[in-house]
C-alpha cells in the first residue's frame, strides 16, 4: 500500500517531529551546562563539548524527523483515511 500523505499526517509528523526535537535540544543544552559547570571549563572547551554533545544530538533530531513522517503517513496507522481511500478505489465489498 502507499503512504497516506494528507494535511493531518504531515501536521501529525511535524508536531511529533518538534516535540522531541525540543525535547533532545534541551537535554543537550543542559548536559552542556551541566558538564561545563561542574568541571569548571573556560569557553573553549565547553564550545567543544557543545559540539561534541550537538552533533549527535542533531542527528539524532533528523532520524526522529524521518522516523516521525514515516509512522505518520504509514497506511496501518491512519486507519480511516486508508477506508476512505479504499472505498473511493472500490476495493471494499458491502458487509451484509
Amino acid at each position: 500500500m502507499k503512504r497516506i500523505i494528507s494535511f493531518w499526517s504531515v501536521a501529525g509528523a511535524i508536531s511529533v517531529a518538534t516535540f522531541v526535537s525540543i525535547e533532545i535540544a534541551a537535554a543537550a543544552t543542559a548536559a552542556v551546562w551541566a558538564l561545563s559547570g561542574v568541571l569548571g571549563l573556560g569557553q573553549f572547551t565547553t564550545v567543544a563539548l557543545a559540539v561534541l554533545i550537538g552533533l549527535p544530538s542533531v542527528y539524532a533530531i533528523f532520524i526522529v524527523a524521518r522516523l516521525s513522517f514515516l509512522a505518520e503517513t504509514d497506511p496501518q496507522n491512519n486507519y480511516l483515511e486508508s477506508f476512505e481511500e479504499e472505498r473511493r478505489e472500490g476495493d471494499l465489498h458491502s458487509v451484509t
